[in-house]
């Protein structure tokens, strides 16, 4: 009984790499299917993929060959008492080469020459890249997803308003906070000069601001000796704008006093 869930167990786990060998190479990076993702995974899946492929392609092909028996052309050919070159060329032979021109022939070969690929440069780069009849739809989807969530977004976020600066919020361990009503152009360790003072960015929210959302920027004052990573930003909130200031132009807005 043992031996035998051990078979399952591995069985499963076989499974399971062999499906996750199919995702997108960027997925397979964290989460669960990092725990399954293995070369030697993706090479075994590359010459499944090529083998499935010659399989129906040959079933497409014979099942191409008995329609096409049932046509007019062949019915023709075969009532004939002799042919000649055109009639078993023109009707007979270029009839059967047919079905390369279609759809479920080119979607065949494409995945055949896919699954060498991929088994090989598995083996020889280390890679884990996906199937692409997996990889296209799950781009499509994420495309779909990611436009979907942009405008659920600025529905929340309203109309385009002013930032609005809050200076020295109690508690927070911010010195200085920018709600945004659009997000902004700002690397993850931002930094900015405002009023003659130089800030570094310590975290960004998306939150409720009033009626609306916003993003929150939150800024600690940059410490002395601290080097500036990245482009410095001029932040004007008031509008002012700045011809000696580098990298981004000013934002506007408001300033609000906690």
């Amino acid at each position: 009984m043992r031996l035998v869930q051990e078979i399952l167990e591995h069985a499963r786990c076989a499974g399971a790499a062999l499906v996750v060998s199919t995702f997108p190479e960027r997925a397979k990076r964290t989460g669960w299917p990092a725990v399954y993702a293995s070369v030697a995974a993706h090479v075994v899946s590359g010459w499944v993929e090529m083998a499935v492929a010659a399989c129906l392609f040959v079933v497409g092909f014979l099942g191409f060959g008995e329609r096409f028996n049932n046509t007019a052309g062949w019915t023709y050919v075969s009532h004939q008492q002799t042919l000649t070159n055109g009639d078993f060329f023109g009707v007979g032979i270029i009839g059967y080469l047919s079905y390369l021109l279609t759809p479920f022939a080119w979607i065949t070969v494409w995945c055949f020459g896919e699954g060498i690929l991929r088994a090989l440069d598995a083996a020889l780069s280390s890679r884990m890249l996906g199937m692409a009849l997996v990889v296209l739809p799950w781009r499509a989807a994420g495309v779909f997803q990611r436009a979907r969530a942009r405008r659920t977004r600025l529905g929340k976020l309203g109309p385009e308003r002013p930032d609005e600066v809050v200076s020295g919020a109690r508690g927070t361990g911010r010195v200085l906070t920018v709600y945004a009503s659009r997000e902004k152009e700002w690397s993850t360790n931002q930094a900015i000069e405002y009023k003659g003072e130089f800030f570094v960015a310590a975290e960004k929210r998306f939150v409720r601001h009033g009626d609306h959302h916003a993003f929150r920027y939150g800024f600690r004052r940059l410490e002395p000796g601290e080097v500036i990573r990245g482009v410095l930003a001029r932040y004007a909130p008031d509008g002012a704008p700045d011809a000696s200031a580098g990298g981004p132009p000013p934002a506007q807005g408001t300033e609000a006093k906690s």
